[in-house]
């Protein structure tokens, strides 16, 4: 696994230096390099969604089955895998895209930690290998990360997640403070495509 993961780093480092040869700005290639994993990653974003969105409509039949098989717990199972069947839903349908994605995105994010960012590389007013010295950056990341848990809903009737909607956007500027400016900007750039690619997705449901 270790292998994978150290043969994916090299393959995505080798993608930013190249990408880099032919913009001539460090900052853009990561901002490219971010654009095209998300592209790249779309069919199983799309996937997840559609898994999520069955499993949802779902919902109020297995709370029936849950009230009803409440104190035997191995025909709440055989009832609910029934369910599952009968309408050809995949439980694990909804992780599993997810599960495929996030090496991608932990390995970039290990190849930016890495030093792979050249000492004299800039972006706008930031120097990508220090923290932004304006703290714009952090309160960015802070906002989108709200908005994307605005977005998505899932606080709405939950008391506990409505919380954690308020305090996971100052944990993030709080986490990426000291930073450096390339992999926060790569964060801002996947938390910006992640908004947009659940905006289109909500869209198109509706």
């Amino acid at each position: 696994m270790s292998y994978l993961y150290n043969l994916l780093k090299q393959f995505l480092a080798l993608l930013l230096t190249t990408t880099d040869k032919y913009v001539g700005n460090f900052g853009v290639s990561i901002i490219i390099v971010t654009i095209l994993i998300k592209i790249a990653l779309l069919p199983l974003t799309l996937k997840q969604d559609k898994s999520m969105k069955e499993m949802k409509k779902l919902q109020p039949e297995i709370e029936k089955i849950k009230e009803k098989y409440a104190n035997d717990k191995q025909m709440l199972n055989i009832k609910t895998m029934e369910l599952y069947k009968e309408h050809k839903v995949n439980p694990l349908g909804g992780c599993l895209p997810l599960l495929l994605q996030l090496p991608i995105l932990f390995a970039l994010f290990g190849v930016l930690r890495s030093g792979i960012i050249p000492a004299d590389s800039s972006f706008l007013w930031l120097k990508l290998p220090e923290p932004d010295p304006f703290f714009v950056l952090p309160v960015l990341n802070g906002a989108v990360s709200f908005l994307q848990q605005k977005l998505m809903g899932s606080a709405d009737s939950n008391p506990q997640m409505k919380n954690m909607m308020y305090v996971f956007p100052i944990m993030m500027i709080m986490f990426s403070l000291k930073m450096p400016s390339g992999l926060q900007l790569y964060w801002l750039t996947s938390s910006i495509l992640a908004v947009v690619q659940q905006y289109f997705i909500m869209k198109k449901g509706a």
